[in-house]
């Protein structure tokens, strides 16, 4: 499922520059455990996250499952919402550990951002209209809702770029790497770039998927999914 989601990221999380995210921040659910609170799906070291994002985010996944043509049914919709949670929880959890470290996203990145982003432009230009009318009928948000989540998910993405660049891969250790692969060094030299990015990939999910949990332990999670989808 995590892979089939990973194709569909982009109906989710328009215009987010994600790296490597496939396989990684795997068994989330561990860590968090269920509360109470009125409007919102989570709460992230006391950050709410709003059950109607929630909700928006997972209609817009569905609505490209359907139009990909897949089949449809309970389990997928289950598995879905567990992604998309999952994915909420660890963007809260990853803009908050770079705040911490002093990153920031200034406003003319996120201005940027949406002035690019081709569902708001007409004619090849940015609209304000259908920026203003998007943003409500796909997303359910005001401009400031909007803009908040985009710099909140450039901030998440600028602290995974920075757990990328402290990877380091030794050329030992690519040729090792290869080695275990292929059991010989025949071609190595000439795949040495594709599998330095490999295994620098492997490097930063087994990072990424520490930190996670080293946070998770650290930051207070609260999960109401339940008592949303039941109505409570």
């Amino acid at each position: 499922m995590i892979s089939f989601f990973s194709k569909h990221r982009r109906v989710v999380f328009i215009g987010t520059v994600s790296i490597f995210l496939v396989g990684v921040f795997v068994g989330l659910g561990a860590y968090v455990f269920t509360s109470d609170a009125d409007t919102s799906v989570a709460e992230v070291g006391g950050t709410p996250i709003p059950y109607r994002q929630f909700v928006t985010q997972v209609n817009r996944v569905m609505a490209g499952v359907k139009d990909s043509g897949a089949e449809v049914n309970e389990i997928l919709s289950k598995s879905v919402k567990q992604e998309v949670f999952r994915e909420m929880i660890i963007e809260e959890l990853l803009s908050q550990q770079g705040e911490k470290m002093g990153m920031m996203v200034p406003d003319f990145e996120v201005a940027v951002e949406v002035q690019n982003t081709p569902q708001f432009r007409e004619n090849g230009q940015f609209s304000p209209r259908a920026y203003y009318q998007t943003i409500f009928s796909e997303f359910q948000m005001s401009p400031a809702e909007y803009e908040a989540w985009r710099k909140k998910a450039r901030l998440a993405t600028k602290f995974k770029q920075f757990i990328y660049t402290s990877v380091k891969v030794t050329p030992d250790e690519v040729k090792a790497y290869y080695f275990a692969k292929h059991r010989n060094l025949s071609n190595f030299e000439k795949e040495r770039a594709k599998y330095t990015d490999e295994l620098a990939r492997d490097k930063f999910a087994n990072i990424a998927n520490y930190l996670l949990r080293q946070l998770t332990t650290r930051q207070e999670v609260k999960s109401y999914l339940e008592q949303r989808e039941q109505g409570r």
